[in-house]
């Protein structure tokens, strides 16, 4: 029975962050209340109240689970790119959740195009946010380092300002795909052949 209660706690806070998430996108993150995400999946407002402090903390939870739940199907996929061919697996596994997992590419189109980010809360998320991009930029200049080191592209490149440059064209590809919504996959293949190519062959 413990077990069982312990489950159905688990569900229910998987159900308030959906229902936020779909309030958030319908309503904005401003105008919607606790009150409207209770009444979304049949709550009272101190139920959401016992799993979550306020707005903030379930945004917060929102961005949390969604970067560990990509990160563990990740590691499980590609533990530590060592390659140029592993840093474009990395990536084109992203590009497929953004093209296939509707509720990921909804919540990346909320938190990209729609949050209404104020000074306080950006503030207050940018130990996280910072925390996310930091992972993100270390994976790929590991990838880099690694290429490097075995010879596959040239001692003299800077690897923090290509990891940079790759970490920002990620970013651009995703807001043109979500703006536009066209395939992420094809335009990560394109982009990370032609990096690739042009790293494999760049000369000393």
């Amino acid at each position: 029975m413990a077990r069982r209660t312990k489950q159905e706690a688990e569900q229910t806070r998987k159900d308030i962050l959906q229902a936020t998430l779909d309030m958030f996108c319908e309503k904005g993150y401003t105008r919607t209340t606790l009150d409207d995400i209770a009444s979304r999946i049949g709550l009272t407002k101190g139920a959401v109240y016992w799993y979550f402090r306020n707005k903030p903390d379930i945004l917060k939870a929102l961005i949390v689970e969604d970067f560990e739940t990509t990160r563990a199907e990740l590691q499980a996929l590609i533990p530590s790119p060592q390659s140029l061919d592993d840093l474009k697996q990395y990536f084109m596994f992203l590009a497929r959740r953004v093209d296939t997992d509707a509720n990921f590419r909804k919540f990346l189109y909320f938190l990209m195009l729609q949050m209404e980010w104020s000074a306080g809360l950006i503030n207050s998320f940018y130990d996280l946010i910072e925390e996310l991009r930091r992972h993100q930029t270390a994976t790929i200049e590991n990838a880099l380092l690694a290429a490097q080191k075995s010879g596959k592209i040239v001692s003299s490149l800077d690897v923090g300002k290509m990891a940079y440059t790759i970490h920002s064209m990620w970013y651009g590809l995703l807001l043109n795909s979500l703006q536009k919504d066209t395939s992420m996959q094809d335009a990560v293949r394109f982009s990370f052949d032609f990096i690739i190519n042009a790293l494999t062959n760049r000369k000393d």
